[in-house]
């Protein structure tokens, strides 16, 4: 019975022991990034939807003879334009330890919730301080809004590690593994 209980106790201490190296195992460089990364986080403020005539090519003069034809040569076609949206986001992480960086997913939605668009954006934070809110502005460019559209902004946590190469964060920890 001794012998047993001293086998139990040699097993158990080999358990806890390797149980404690592996928590005391140095964690990789994306790793290393992923935790940082989990304390930030991205919120919308709001959004500017501006519209910018497309600029289109001079159109040719023509001498017209009767009134009538003259009447129909000056119709004017509305000025096609596009869609600028300027998306007002604000950032803001808990660490002492800063990244240069991070990349925010940004979704626009119908008015049914259903996903419109999706987009990464990547955002210089190597100057954003501990617990202050950063305000960031990002600009879609030729979009078709519609009235009830909407967005959101997020700092995804975590990433898969298959996607990891799709955040700039990452990029110098890639081939480091």
């Amino acid at each position: 019975m001794g012998q047993i209980r001293r086998y139990l106790c040699v097993a158990c201490f080999v358990v806890v022991a390797s149980g404690l190296s592996l928590a005391c195992a140095p964690k990789s460089p994306e790793d290393k990034i992923a935790d940082i990364r989990a304390l930030y986080s991205a919120r919308l403020n709001g959004f500017i939807i501006e519209e910018e005539p497309i600029l289109v090519p001079d159109v040719e003069v023509v001498e017209v003879g009767d009134a009538e034809a003259a009447e129909e040569a000056l119709v004017v076609e509305p000025t096609p334009v596009r869609q600028i949206i300027r998306l007002d986001l604000l950032i803001q992480h808990d660490s002492y330890e800063l990244l240069p960086g991070v990349t925010v997913d940004i979704s626009m939605v119908d008015s049914a919730e259903q996903e419109k668009g999706h987009w990464r954006a990547w955002f210089d934070t190597s100057e954003v301080v501990k617990a202050n809110v950063t305000q960031f502005t990002h600009i879609l460019e030729d979009m078709a809004y519609e009235e009830g559209d909407g967005f959101f902004a997020e700092i995804r946590n975590p990433i898969p590690v298959e996607e990891r190469s799709e955040y700039r964060e990452f990029a110098k920890t890639s081939g480091d593994s």
